[in-house]
């Protein structure tokens, strides 16, 4: 899935260091909280509040110039996508 997502984000024309970098504090973020990527996927809209500007993990959403809340909130949107591609069929 973290592979699809880079993809993803190259069609979506992000250069691919940023592509690289959103999949790889995606994944971070998964050991850190001790969380499956799956686990993530399906509960992406509860986890994603917590690291926003108001959340209790918001310190942690700000680092590296928000780029962990930007690679979740990039996240949220690709599985938004792949779940109405998935009903779709």
């Amino acid at each position: 899935m973290l592979n699809e997502f880079k993809t993803w984000l190259l069609n979506r024309n992000y250069k691919p260091s940023t592509a690289l970098d959103y999949q790889g504090r995606i994944e971070r973020l998964c050991r850190k909280e001790a969380i499956t990527l799956d686990f993530l996927a399906k509960n992406i809209a509860t986890i994603l509040p917590e690291y926003e500007i108001t959340g209790a993990k918001s310190s942690y959403g700000r680092r590296s110039h928000t780029s962990v809340r930007q690679a979740l909130r990039n996240f949220k949107m690709f599985v938004s996508m792949v779940n109405l591609q998935e009903s779709a069929n």
